[in-house]
């Protein structure tokens, strides 16, 4: 790729990736038009492919950039002084809700990636689906406090209900404004605050 994107002020490096995202999570790669990409960019398809050589570039680009961008949300969420199985899940959830309110499209566009059958990309992201994982799983699972739990055993179970439940939560958050999001944030505690009546013990059941 051209360097000069990279000197491109912040606003339009935004701009470049969140027309990337939402085209191409919206339609197969060898539908998704560059020529459309450009105009929700606001931009000259030329001068898009001055930044990008090629199509295939391009979305390899947004990849990997979506990823780093979930890898750096692992970083900050997983906060290893917290022991609590709800705190963490729910500091999980409030980044991955920032990452939405600036990248609307960053998690469709990488669930779609990962089914991609183009073969020519398919291959690319085939090499790249171990560092597609959004959450630490193990990381928090080896953080938490057991004793807290009526039985211990169900918390492998557990995790994977709280991650069904939030992909369901941050289904559909395209269009929303921060606050209407926020109104998500909450209606996740709440559940999270019942699945948590259910898996701790009662001298543990504190607000979430």
């Amino acid at each position: 790729m051209n360097q000069a994107y990279f000197q491109l002020p912040s606003d339009k490096q935004k701009r470049l990736l969140n027309s990337g995202y939402k085209l191409f999570s919206s339609y197969p790669y060898k539908k998704a038009s560059m020529i459309a990409i450009a105009n929700e960019a606001d931009i000259s398809k030329s001068l898009l492919f001055y930044y990008f050589k090629n199509k295939k570039e391009y979305y390899l680009f947004l990849f990997d950039t979506a990823v780093d961008f979930v890898d750096e949300l692992k970083g900050k969420s997983i906060n290893k002084e917290i022991k609590d199985f709800f705190q963490q899940i729910n500091k999980t959830i409030e980044r991955r809700m920032e990452i939405i309110h600036d990248y609307p499209y960053l998690y469709k566009f990488i669930t779609r990636a990962y089914y991609e059958t183009f073969e020519d990309i398919k291959l690319e992201i085939d090499k790249k689906k171990k560092i597609m994982l959004q959450t630490k799983e193990e990381e928090i699972l080896n953080i938490i406090d057991y004793d807290k739990f009526k039985n211990p055993k169900d918390v492998e179970i557990l995790f994977d209900i709280v991650l069904s439940v939030a992909e369901g939560c941050m289904r559909g958050l395209e269009d929303l404004d921060i606050s209407k999001m926020q109104e998500k944030i909450n209606e996740f505690k709440v559940m999270m605050n019942c699945l948590k009546k259910y898996y701790y013990k009662e001298e543990y059941l504190t607000k979430l």
